[in-house]
């Protein structure tokens, strides 16, 4: 059968519980660095279009303080006023880096224009009728009206329209006034929008920019070129944007690619316009992916540490275990000289201290085995020469003798008269009468016959008639209960271990009367033998030679019983047996309860 090494178990389930303990340590902090991280840029975004947003919002307030400027100042000069840098703006002095074109507007066509690289107007972006018609419409109620972005027909550029009413100009209070309007310049928003610089927060990847309600872009796009009033951009963030609500979505943008986006819309203003700051995902994510990195690179650091930790510690747990494995191997060979070293105070050298104590018990257990075996082997040897002795005496001095006093008898009947000879051979029937009787006894002896056929109390009463007649001891017997049902085995066991203990008391006792109790319970079979004699120490017992206490204790254990010896010089001695019984039929009767 194959064993598995408790050494590599345990490597395998701390690094099991290592890597899954490094592998949740880890995730939770990749995710929550990237929820941090994207919360951070989604804060930076939301920072960048709020500052570009109160930048549009601050320029369109200064572009309609300066139209309202220039229609309170304006001269009416017949004649071109010169700029300060030498330019003619026609009649007013318009600020080169916001407007590009002037217009003067009748009640239905321009009646006047001029810009800062054509003096006459004629590069000026051409405005509509229907232009001209909104424009004195939208006046009626509003003091400055900011249009929104155009595409100019002829140049194809974007531009867009400011204007407001000059109300000087009229010749009397009937006639329709003039309106003023300024053609904004969208290089200006596109230096505010646009933005390539990579320090600038928004990195190789990001931007900012305006959506109208067309969505179509009103700033420049950072990858696209001619992209104002041209490039669509109907994505979700622009959606709600229109919707007047703000706020940060991981989205795709006009070109289709995931970006992180903040959005929002221009205030102050009457545009309906998005603002939008974006930078592509995958550049957000680097911070992210190189944490993610330095993490995986410390968790292999942390694996291999915690690895050789493991390593070292599982030697160190199944060193002592694998020391106790060999000796316990070599303990079931036979060595029993084991004293391993307790180097610990925790479970495992407690239990090597029980290990070694267990294995000097075992060998303690064993020697004493042998003893007993090497004992019962003499017994038995010693029982079998005891018994040859037994029989030869009584074949010799019984059976012998009366077989050489029939040899002479048969010998005489050779010189012996006829009437002699009758008298002879009835002497000579005599004699074999009294040897068939010897040799039924000597059978008895070795084999009690009446076990089979009667019971045990009546094989007892016989065994005390000849005890008695052969040594003059006083035996009172008395047996309680059925006995019918034991085993032959029990019957025979209980039989020899009587027969035992009344020659003990017969050579060694010095006693005259016996009292012997046999009860017949339910479940066990309990026999009391109780002399008078001089007594013993139990102490002596086994020193001084003799086997016959030692049988009585082996024909006990056989029969897996109880056997007490009780005595003291000059008290006597009782012997009390308790042998189980385990019958498969037992008969209808009330057993004395002891």
């Amino acid at each position: 059968m194959k064993i598995d090494a408790l050494s590599e178990k345990l490597i395998l389930y701390f690094v099991l519980l290592g890597l899954g303990a490094i592998a949740i340590v880890s995730a939770v902090a990749f995710y929550s660095t990237r929820e941090a991280l994207m919360s951070r840029t989604f804060d930076q975004l939301t920072s960048l279009r709020l500052v570009k947003k109160n930048q549009i919002d601050q320029f369109y307030a200064d572009r309609v303080r300066d139209i309202t400027m220039l229609a309170a100042i304006q001269t009416f000069s017949p004649s071109p006023i010169p700029s300060g840098d030498g330019k003619i703006d026609g009649r007013f002095r318009l600020p080169g880096q916001y407007f590009t074109a002037y217009y003067i507007l009748g009640s239905n066509r321009v009646i006047e224009k001029g810009c800062l690289s054509d003096t006459s107007g004629s590069m000026a972006p051409v405005i509509m009728e229907h232009i001209i018609s909104k424009l004195r419409s939208q006046l009626k109620s509003q003091s400055v009206v900011l249009c929104d972005m155009l595409l100019d027909g002829q140049s194809g550029k974007p531009f867009q329209l400011i204007a407001t009413t000059l109300r000087g100009l009229k010749k009397n209070k009937n006639d329709t006034p003039d309106i003023l309007v300024l053609a904004i310049s969208t290089d200006a928003i596109n230096a505010i929008m646009l933005n390539n610089d990579p320090l600038s927060g928004l990195g190789l990847s990001g931007e900012t920019y305006l959506v109208g309600s067309d969505f179509t872009m009103r700033s420049a796009s950072r990858f696209q070129p001619n992209s104002m009033l041209k490039t669509i951009v109907k994505t979700p963030p622009v959606t709600q944007a229109m919707l007047n609500r703000t706020g940060t979505v991981t989205t795709s943008d006009y070109r289709d690619i995931p970006v992180l986006s903040s959005y929002g819309t221009i205030g102050g203003s009457s545009l309906n316009w998005a603002i939008l700051a974006e930078i592509d995902l995958k550049e957000a994510m680097i911070p992210i992916y190189e944490t993610r990195s330095r993490i995986m690179l410390l968790s292999l650091i942390l694996i291999l540490i915690f690895f050789t930790f493991v390593l070292i510690i599982s030697r160190r747990i199944t060193k002592p275990l694998i020391r106790l494995r060999n000796a316990a191997v070599n303990l079931g060979k036979g060595d029993y000289d084991v004293d391993l070293p307790v180097e610990t105070r925790d479970e495992i050298g407690a239990l090597t201290a029980s290990f070694n104590l267990m294995a000097r018990q075992i060998k303690e257990k064993t020697t004493e085995l042998q003893r007993e075996r090497f004992g019962r082997i003499r017994s038995v040897f010693d029982g079998e020469e005891m018994e040859r002795q037994r029989l030869s005496r009584e074949l010799h001095d019984g059976i012998g003798q009366s077989l050489i006093a029939i040899k002479l008898r048969l010998e005489n009947l050779l010189y012996q008269d006829g009437k002699d000879v009758r008298n002879s051979i009835q002497e000579l029937r005599n004699y074999f009468d009294q040897i068939i009787d010897e040799v039924r006894r000597i059978s008895n002896n070795l084999m009690p016959s009446v076990l089979e056929v009667f019971s045990i109390p009546i094989a007892f009463r016989n065994l005390f008639s000849e005890t008695e007649e052969h040594s003059g001891l006083r035996i009172h017997f008395e047996a309680k209960g059925n006995f019918d049902d034991l085993d032959k085995k029990i019957k025979t066991y209980i039989y020899r271990l009587t027969q035992e203990a009344l020659n003990n008391i017969v050579k060694h006792a010095e006693a005259h009367n016996v009292m012997v109790n046999l009860t017949r319970h339910a479940d066990h079979l309990t026999l009391v033998i109780r002399d008078d004699g001089k007594g013993f120490s139990p102490e002596t017992v086994g020193k001084e030679g003799g086997n016959g206490i030692h049988n009585m204790r082996e024909r006990a254990s056989l029969l897996q019983g109880q056997i007490e010896i009780n005595s003291a010089p000059g008290a006597g001695t009782e012997i009390t047996l308790n042998v189980p019984i385990i019958t498969t039929y037992v008969k209808n009767q009330d057993f004395p309860r002891g």
